[in-house]
């Protein structure tokens, strides 16, 4: 299996967006929530702990500068059998928005997907159901899930009100969560849904941040479902970036299956904490951007960072370092050293991890060309070259620059596009015909 960061786990929001016919904002497209949404494998022995790391070297334009950059991969490879892997005992707190803007298909969405999740519990988990609008109710005490009937006739009983204080239900949340005893055989998690988009109580991403984090000190840990057109994606990014947390966007009921039926025992599953990275450049290069790290803005230059949670994943998940350089590139040069340092969740800590990226080509290569260790680094530089794309158009689009916007995406799609049939991806294909209807929608 695979292991993916924590954070935003899809880039459902923008995809959704575009398929109404709207232009995302820049926000809606995360280098992480897209990773997450690929398996991204790296080349290696067989992984033989929780979580093995991997890195790939990829050489090529940068679509945003027109340079070009060396981009270093790591990768999530996890020794965690499918076939006999169970999670553990989930203490669950239900909480829903059930405020005026979830009217109509938001909160049909929200019913579905609550069933759904009662599904996936059995008599040694608990459970408590919380709902929200300007204040807070608690319809079921944390208790252990014998009755489903009952559950799903006190999910069926929610109506639509009222305002929005997520701060509210969260708190009842995290109540319910915490009359049962800390133990370390047992996960505990707040599964909140909402449209994310509070006007009572606590309505700014800052003002929620020392509430999670107290929780996730304390072992109650947060999963977000967001719903709805009108969703606050950075609001979402900010807060899913706690260690412990995660975030699904539920576009349709395709994705609300996905999530629910395939992935949730994982999702609910950490493998590790705390990963801290330090970045080593070789003289002559420097650490431009780091992508796919919760909480880290793109063209965040930094060279220690830490990334709070990974989660098991049935893919294999990445992040990405990107390097300026000063020269032409000489065969057998290093580029790049990075340590690594985490928590498993349940051992003990190993040694720290060295990884290096050198250039294996037999010339030198100058600052027009292209090169890949392997073709996955080759398919995640193409991914990461879609956002940064999708990023600076709809920023140029809502900036009323509707000409260079629609330049922007279309050289995205054609970028993309040349990737997918040279690697032979259909995958990659279909972010290409992403970034084609975004182009499409620009219309000057």
């Amino acid at each position: 299996m695979g292991g993916t960061p924590g954070g935003i786990q899809d880039i459902a929001l923008a995809r959704r967006k575009i398929d109404a016919g709207q232009i995302p904002h820049a926000e809606d497209f995360t280098a992480e929530g897209l990773y997450a949404e690929h398996d991204l494998p790296l080349e290696g022995p067989p992984c033989e702990q929780v979580l093995c790391l991997r890195s790939a070297t990829g050489i090529a334009t940068a679509i945003d500068t027109g340079r070009q950059q060396v981009f270093v991969q790591v990768g999530f490879s996890s020794n965690v059998d499918p076939s006999t892997f169970r999670r553990q005992p989930l203490d669950a707190a239900l909480v829903i928005d059930h405020s005026g803007s979830m009217a109509g298909e938001p909160m049909e969405a929200v019913k579905e997907a609550a069933r759904r999740l009662v599904a996936k519990l059995d008599e040694n988990d608990t459970l408590s159901l919380v709902i929200f609008d300007d204040t807070s109710q608690v319809l079921v005490k944390q208790t252990p899930v014998r009755d489903r009937e009952a559950l799903l006739r006190a999910i069926d009983t929610i109506r639509v009100d009222g305002s929005t204080c997520i701060e509210c239900g969260l708190r009842d949340g995290y109540q319910q969560l915490a009359t049962r005893e800390l133990d370390a055989s047992r996960s505990r998690r707040v599964f909140l849904f909402t449209d994310a988009m509070p006007n009572v109580g606590q309505t700014q991403e800052g003002g929620f941040m020392d509430l999670l984090r107290d929780h996730s000190r304390e072992g109650r840990d947060l999963t977000l479902f967001g719903v709805n057109l009108a969703f606050d994606q950075s609001f979402v990014t900010a807060i899913s970036s706690v260690r412990g947390a995660n975030a699904f966007y539920l576009s349709g009921a395709e994705r609300t299956r996905t999530v629910f039926d395939e992935d949730f025992d994982y999702l609910v599953t950490p493998i590790a904490y705390d990963l801290k990275m330090v970045l080593t450049p070789a003289p002559g290069f420097r650490v431009e951007a780091v992508y796919g790290i919760p909480g880290v803005a793109p063209g965040a230059s930094l060279a220690s960072l830490e990334l709070p949670t990974v989660f098991l994943s049935r893919r294999r998940g990445a992040i990405l370092a990107r390097l300026s350089r000063e020269a032409d590139i000489q065969p057998a040069q290093r580029m790049l050293s990075e340590e690594f340092s985490f928590t498993p969740a349940r051992s003990e800590a190993p040694p720290p991890t060295l990884l290096t990226a050198s250039y294996e080509g037999s010339e030198p290569l100058s600052s027009t060309g292209t090169w890949y260790s392997e073709d996955s680094v080759r398919k995640t530089v193409a991914l990461t070259n879609l956002v940064l794309g999708a990023r600076a158009a709809c920023t140029s689009w809502h900036a009323g620059d509707k000409v260079r916007a629609r330049e922007l995406a279309e050289r995205t799609a054609d970028l993309v596009r040349t990737h997918a049939e040279q690697l032979d991806d259909a995958a990659l294909r279909a972010e290409a015909e992403l970034a084609s209807k975004l182009a499409a929608l620009m219309v000057p």
